[in-house]
């Protein structure tokens, strides 16, 4: 038996005594009733104490699952933020890109991957076929031109960037007129040569996409004019470099404008 219940039954047993007692005595002896109140009020006072500490804990753990509740809605709130903001970005991308480039963006794409090696050559882009896309496709952000759609699956696309050797890009010199052809080179350069000039280049000036070639809307930001190399006194064209606009490296979207 713990001590617990033999301590209350030996308060039962002293009750009872006082019960007899005072039917048979009258009135119970001041030291003998004090006696006997001391361990029920010890007993009551304990009592009282258990429940209120049970009664803590309780609310205790009450709050800290409250507490964890409103830390796990703040989170999802958070990230549901986060969602809408990203949205938010790729919804203004695309009018930005829509007012400065040209009407016809279908879409954005996120950028899930590049091209294996120390030079990048291609990015994928996480949309294909199922969403509308289709190669010839230029992809391009509000800063200027990315490259050309080439190759396209169900649910990914291959996007060959403007400093791939492979790309041709038509281009002039804004404000200067003139037109050639953007060849990608290795080093994250494109190089312009023979270039039918209306006014001589100088560097830093803005090259941007013309409609020659056919393949990009026209007005597009490619690069600005870096080096102008030296030219054959009896050559009319001229040849020069140019840096591209868009750090290609670090895209994390693009968006696509439908084929010309």
């Amino acid at each position: 038996m713990s001590s617990f219940f033999r301590a209350w039954y030996i308060f039962l047993g002293l009750g009872l005594l006082t019960f007899v007692f005072t039917a048979l005595v009258g009135r119970v002896p001041y030291q003998l009733s004090s006696s006997i109140g001391l361990p029920h009020n010890l007993l009551y006072r304990v009592g009282l104490n258990l429940r209120a500490a049970a009664g803590d804990l309780i609310d205790r753990s009450e709050l800290r699952q409250e507490i964890t509740r409103l830390e796990l809605e703040v989170a999802s709130l958070r990230q549901e933020n986060r969602q809408l903001l990203l949205r938010l970005e790729r919804l203004s991308e695309v009018l930005e890109v829509r007012e400065v480039q040209s009407p016809g963006v279908v879409t954005t794409a996120p950028v899930i991957g590049g091209s294996s090696g120390s030079v990048l050559e291609r990015l994928v882009i996480g949309l294909g076929k199922r969403h509308g896309v289709v190669p010839n496709m230029p992809a391009t952000v509000p800063q200027g031109l990315v490259g050309i759609v080439t190759e396209v699956t169900a649910t990914r696309s291959s996007v060959r960037i403007i400093t791939d050797p492979q790309s041709r890009v038509g281009v002039t010199v804004r404000g200067r007129g003139g037109q050639g052809i953007a060849v990608g080179e290795i080093g994250g350069r494109l190089r312009v040569t023979r270039f039918i000039e209306q006014t001589p280049v100088e560097v830093g000036d803005l090259v941007e996409t013309s409609s020659y070639g056919g393949l990009f809307p026209r007005g597009v930001l490619v690069g600005v004019v870096e080096e102008v190399l030296p030219v054959d006194p009896n050559e009319l064209r001229s040849s020069f470099i140019v840096r591209p606009a868009v750090d290609l490296s670090t895209l994390l979207e693009v968006a696509l404008i439908a084929p010309q």
